[in-house]
């Protein structure tokens, strides 16, 4: 997908004319997402005017508690849309018609779609002042750029006088991986990571040995920069050669904004979620959709972009980095070939500790490591499938453990010998993706939609007690959700008690779900342990200030979370703004210029997710004065 860019056609919507710099750029690696645009840096400060980039007229303007905040999106005659995020407040026309909606429907949160032509603008004109609303980390600008179908497209291909950039994107590491049962890395099914040194050249190496065989996926973890920024933004392109051979291409023009959640599949999520580093995979996942993409045609149409390490000889990567500008850097390693498989050891140092195995699954791949088996010779592993027993030898011997590698395409073992010990892997069913499927057991249903799977799931349930089940690990992405229900006893509060994802750090996010007599259903986007929390504490409320200018209140909430808060003054509606991030709410007035009577009864309420309720009440005054302190009076001598 190639956008038609006419460089010019926008203007830079804060400070335009004077130098600027970014603290994000399109396409970085978000949560769940790709960054649609540019973070633009308001120097820390809110309140700066924001233009419009072009002629048009008001299509959208929102408000979100997370995410854009306050959001205005603007039509131009090409077909383009601009998207404002996280504006602290719009012009007098929009907040005034912006207020008078949120009145008219009494809500904070809004979503509003004027009329083409009622609200026209002029390349230029003043249509909000920047912000921190939203999920904004801090005070900046967010701006998109979007064409007619909602394909986002890079906003600095129109050429911003106002950004420059001579920095190149930097390496900070790499990783390799085995793709297949066959593969070898250093002797190893595995992934394992490597530190790229620069060179005095600029370029980059690795001072560490690699070998390898079979098929092996390359994953970067790079970033950019722009000039005066300190900021670490996203890679805008990524070249992959085999020997001088192109095996892949990642470019990050233009994408269409209902692709951005395959992200997911894009980056190694595993890595993500455990240690919070985003890793660009430099071959194109199974499950993968995204059009960003272009691989060695050459290939077995299923390799895209993996590397073939298959001819015991020697080959050299080069990985190339581009941003906007065209700034790159460069990384060139060699591969030399991995004949470990070639040479298995058979037998297995004698030792008097007890045996000890570890079942991880790699995309296709259930690997078994069993260390201190009794026997010298690693034994072969029986896969047991309900009546049917399948005998598999070990895979490789390493540091005195048997290691077993099962392709789950072929085999879904329920348990698994080896020697005397046998282990449970809790796996049920291969769900496929792009249908509707459903698994059952005694206390579980599962109901899978054909848009929930990235890829094949290798379902893996757990009961763990009475109230937690595991439903596979949290590093598998869902792209939709997952329908549980979940038969339980015992419980009797069932207004408040509801499902929560836990992890291992002890946090606890409220997932929630409907009963009828003793099932709990709740759809969930996300996989891991589920637990049963009962949430008997209302939310914390306390007035900050009651006055006749206005009314502000701190909230909170310990487990559930907020669903939603509601202020009346002397019975009357009073729209509330709120910013999640400091934990505050504040009054706007429909008529910002009428003060709060003297005396006027304020009650603000506020509801968690489990309908607990919050709620204080004052009575509006006028803050006395401070008395002066009192003159000292000179000491006579």
């Amino acid at each position: 997908m190639k956008p038609v860019v006419v460089p010019g056609y926008f203007m830079f919507p804060i400070l335009p004319g004077q130098q600027n710099s970014l603290s994000g750029g399109m396409g970085d690696l978000r949560a769940n997402h790709f960054h649609a645009g540019l973070d633009i840096r308001t120097g820390g400060r809110e309140g700066l005017d924001v233009h419009a980039a072009a002629d048009g007229y008001v299509a959208r303007i929102a408000v979100f508690t997370g995410g854009y905040g306050n959001v205005i999106f603007l039509k131009h005659p090409n077909g383009t849309t601009t998207v404002y995020g996280h504006l602290r407040t719009l012009n007098d026309t929009l907040g005034t018609y912006l207020r008078q909606e949120q009145y008219r429907k009494q809500t904070f949160e809004i979503d509003l779609r004027p009329a083409p032509g009622q609200f026209p603008v002029r390349k230029g004109d003043v249509i909000a002042y920047s912000g921190n609303t939203g999920g904004s980390g801090g005070p900046h600008l967010h701006f998109e750029v979007r064409d007619d179908r909602d394909n986002l497209i890079n906003p600095l291909l129109y050429n911003f006088s106002e950004l420059r950039d001579e920095v190149p994107p930097y390496f900070e590491r790499i990783a390799l991986r085995t793709l297949s049962p066959s593969s070898r890395l250093n002797g190893e099914y595995s992934r394992q990571t490597y530190t790229p040194v620069r060179r005095p050249d600029g370029s980059y190496g690795l001072s560490q040995t690699i070998t390898a065989s079979g098929l092996i996926g390359l994953e970067i973890l790079a970033y950019d920069k722009t000039s005066g920024s300190p900021y670490r933004n996203g890679i805008n392109c990524v070249e992959v050669k085999l020997d001088g051979r192109e095996m892949f291409t990642y470019n990050m023009n233009s994408f269409p904004h209902e692709e951005t959640r395959f992200i997911n599949v894009h980056m190694d999520y595993e890595t993500e979620r455990l240690f919070g580093q985003r890793y660009h995979r430099c071959y194109v996942a199974d499950g993968n959709q995204l059009s960003l993409y272009h691989t060695d045609q050459s290939q077995i149409a299923t390799r895209r972009g993996r590397l073939p390490m298959m001819d015991g000889a020697p080959h050299e990567v080069a990985v190339t980095l581009f941003d906007s500008y065209q700034n790159s850097a460069v990384l060139r390693f060699t591969v030399q070939p991995d004949s470990s498989a070639a040479k298995l050891p058979s037998s297995i140092k004698s030792s008097n500790q007890s045996e000890a195995a570890t079942i991880t699954v790699d995309q296709n791949v259930l690997k078994l490591a069993v260390r201190n088996l009794s026997d010298s010779i690693a034994p072969s592993a029986i896969l047991i499938e309900g009546k049917k027993t399948t005998e598999q030898s070990a895979s490789y011997i390493r540091n005195n453990a048997a290691v077993y590698l099962i392709d789950l395409n072929q085999h879904l073992p329920e348990s698994i010998q080896v020697g005397a010990g046998r282990m449970s892997t809790n796996l049920k069913k291969r769900i496929i993706p792009g249908q509707d499927d459903r698994y059952e057991d005694a206390n579980l249903s599962l109901q899978f939609n054909a848009k929930t799977l990235f890829d094949t799931l290798y379902l893996a349930v757990r009961q763990v007690s009475a109230g937690t089940i595991e439903i596979n690990q949290k590093t598998i992405p869902l792209n939709d959700f997952l329908t549980a229900t979940w038969m339980t006893s015992g419980v009797t509060d069932t207004m408040r008690t509801k499902a929560y994802l836990v992890d291992g750090s002890g946090r606890e996010r409220y997932v929630g779900g409907t009963w009828q007599k003793n099932k709990l259903t709740f759809r969930t986007r996300e996989l891991g342990r589920f637990q049963l929390l009962t949430d008997v504490t209302p939310p914390q409320v306390r007035f900050v200030s009651v006055t006749p200018n206005g009314i502000s209140a701190r909230i909170s909430d310990d487990l559930s979370g907020i669903r939603s808060f509601r202020a009346m003054v002397d019975g009357q509606w009073v729209l509330m703004q709120y910013d999640y991030k400091r934990a505050l709410v504040w009054s706007d007035k429909l008529n910002p210029e009428e003060a709060f009577a003297d005396g006027a009864e304020v009650l603000l309420e506020v509801t968690d997710n489990v309908g607990n309720v919050g709620s204080v009440k004052a009575l509006i005054s006028t803050p006395k004065p401070k008395a002066k302190p009192a003159a000292k009076r000179k000491r006579r001598r």
